[in-house]
């Protein structure tokens, strides 16, 4: 399996019952693997043998609740300079796995102990719904192992910082996770719980922990757990964070998400989170998020945008690698709030400007044109004297030349409490065997 390239990788997983996913996972990176190393952990359907006809080097490695024992062990059987390790669940786009190698080799043999790349997780359908960082190519050296049962990170038993170098912009990993797998999900969590308390035991001040297991709590419809867990998970975290802490940015989102989303929510009860979550993550985009919503659904339509504004002007300041991986996730949607939220503000200018970005995005996003066209050709507004200029004013967004288009901003008006202009525009967009098509003749 040796290749061209001068630096040696080794491939390494772990995997049980993977049969689903094991041969693009070991196919991916296979012209450009030094070996591949896949340790089994007790499964019982074919992993076992789809990965010995691929070519990999098979070991097998008893259950013993640890994630991090068992990664290590991989890390063991591995020769090569360089550790590739992935889920097999995961895998690279050949254009980032044909620029692994010289990405690998360019870097200094003593400056760096690993890279850091991005880490995109997939929706049912392949679309991307959130983006971080993740460390899985490193050096091989003795003294960089995982730590911890789960949720296992790497560290140097040395007890040195790592030295990772930042190639997110150059290679990117994709995560298809638990696509269409309740039941197993389900099974995972009780596994999930079990290890969390192990560690929890043996580190009963680890904040990250809590929060995870606040995160099995509230997976699991148990929401007053969930909410405990990640209270007490704040309060045992250090006065200053990384602004790279996307697990204390989760727990201070998914407790705002609980405290907002309650039948008796009140700003009252989540205005000191948000205030500690704010001044903690400054450049966390998703509590703005959150209390937007909040104030949206609770009719404050004017502070719900100020909220909204600030969470999409820290998206585009600081982007979404390694946070607002709620606000990425729901982008449409939250400008979508936006431009409702403006309109009910009466701010008609920013429902024009937001509205018109949305569009843009996406032409068909009827909730964002109805309000644009409320603001703009309303029966109850503007004159019959402004219909040619609003029309000139949608030919920028839509093609009048593609009957869709025409027909779709016509019944949007038709819709709303635009039947004014949308006679104006029928009149002008439509021949007579169209318009007769639309019951207007």
């Amino acid at each position: 399996m040796k290749t061209a390239n001068h630096v040696r990788i080794s491939q390494c997983m772990i995997v049980k019952n993977e049969e689903r996913n094991i041969e693009r996972a070991l196919s991916w990176g296979k012209p450009l693997m030094w070996e591949q190393i896949v340790v089994d952990t007790g499964s019982t359907d074919h992993t076992v043998e789809i990965a010995q006809r691929l070519g990999a080097q098979v070991y097998h490695f008893p259950w013993i609740h640890d994630f991090a024992a068992a990664k290590n062990y991989a890390i063991e059987q591995a020769k090569g300079d360089w550790i590739a390790f992935l889920d097999a669940d995961e895998y690279m786009m050949p254009e980032d796995a044909g620029k692994l190698a010289a990405v690998i080799e360019s870097l200094e043999p003593d400056r760096f102990d690993g890279i850091s790349t991005g880490w995109q997780q997939l929706d049912g359908e392949g679309r991307i719904f959130a983006s971080g960082t993740q460390i899985r190519f490193f050096r091989n050296r003795p003294d960089i192992r995982y730590r911890r049962r789960i949720h296992e990170q790497l560290e140097s038993i040395e007890g040195r910082k790592l030295r990772i170098g930042d190639v997110v912009a150059s290679l990117s990993i994709f995560h298809t996770g638990y696509q269409g797998e309740a039941y197993a999900k389900k099974t995972k969590s009780g596994r999930n719980r079990l290890l969390i308390l192990e560690e929890l035991k043996e580190h009963p001040e680890d904040y990250e922990m809590m929060g995870y297991m606040g995160d099995e709590c509230l997976d699991d419809g148990e929401r007053e757990e969930a909410r405990a867990w990640y209270q007490r998970a704040i309060l045992h975290m250090p006065s200053c964070l990384s602004e790279e802490d996307q697990r204390s940015a989760a727990t201070y989102t998914r407790l705002l998400i609980l405290l907002t989303e309650r039948e008796d929510a009140s700003w009252d009860s989540a205005e000191e989170i948000y205030l500690q979550a704010a001044e903690r993550l400054p450049k966390e985009a998703d509590f703005d998020y959150i209390a937007g919503r909040f104030f949206a659904a609770s009719g404050n339509a004017r502070q719900a945008v100020h909220y909204l504004e600030g969470a999409l002007g820290k998206l585009n300041a600081y982007g979404c690698s390694n946070r607002a991986l709620i606000l990425a996730g729901n982008l449409m949607e939250a400008y979508e709030l936006l431009v409702r939220c403006c309109y009910e503000a009466g701010e008609s200018q920013k429902c024009v400007s937001y509205a018109v970005a949305c569009l843009r995005a996406d032409r068909y996003a009827m909730p964002v044109l109805s309000r644009l066209l409320l603001v703009l050709a309303s029966d109850n507004g503007s004159g019959s004297q402004e219909y040619p200029r609003v029309l000139e004013f949608f030919a920028g967004l839509y093609d009048f030349s593609a009957l869709k288009d025409r027909l779709f901003l016509i019944k949007a008006a038709q819709r709303t409490e635009c039947k004014g202009f949308a006679a104006f525009a029928a009149d002008r967009l439509l021949n007579q065997q169209e318009r007769a098509a639309m019951g207007l003749d």
